[in-house]
């Protein structure tokens, strides 16, 4: 019984859906932050850029290909191909701030990263 409750245990934690820590990214109104995520053995994987329940519209760019570059308005996702991805979104917002996700589409289970923005109004 004990082999099994830790190959369970272990097998969940293997499936859990956030790859590593949070961001915590801060910008202006009106200009423009970077986002630097890190995902591992995703080199092929297409890539996505998405706020709150990350489902239909809460897509805001995606990659089609690895190694790919993608804007869509004001967000654009790059995929350099070697593990890291950067998206930037531009003409911050106030509307902005909030909770993002960074995701990796997997064949079973999609792997994601937290992304805390916090927009400040700079007329301070």
């Amino acid at each position: 019984m004990k082999k099994v409750f830790i190959t369970t245990v272990t097998l969940l934690l293997a499936l859990c859906p956030a790859e590593s820590e949070g961001l915590e990214v801060t910008g202006l109104v009106g200009g423009q932050v970077e986002i630097k995520c890190s995902h591992k053995f995703a080199k092929h994987n297409k890539k996505y850029f998405c706020k709150d329940t990350c489902t239909g519209s809460d897509i805001l760019v995606h990659t089609e290909d690895s190694k790919d570059y993608t804007k869509t308005g004001r967000y654009s996702i790059d995929d350099r191909g070697d593990g890291d991805l950067t998206v930037t979104i531009n003409n911050l917002k106030m509307s902005d701030s909030g909770t993002y996700w960074c995701g990796v589409d997997r064949f079973f289970i999609d792997t994601s990263q937290e992304v805390l923005l916090r927009v400040l109004d700079g007329l301070g």
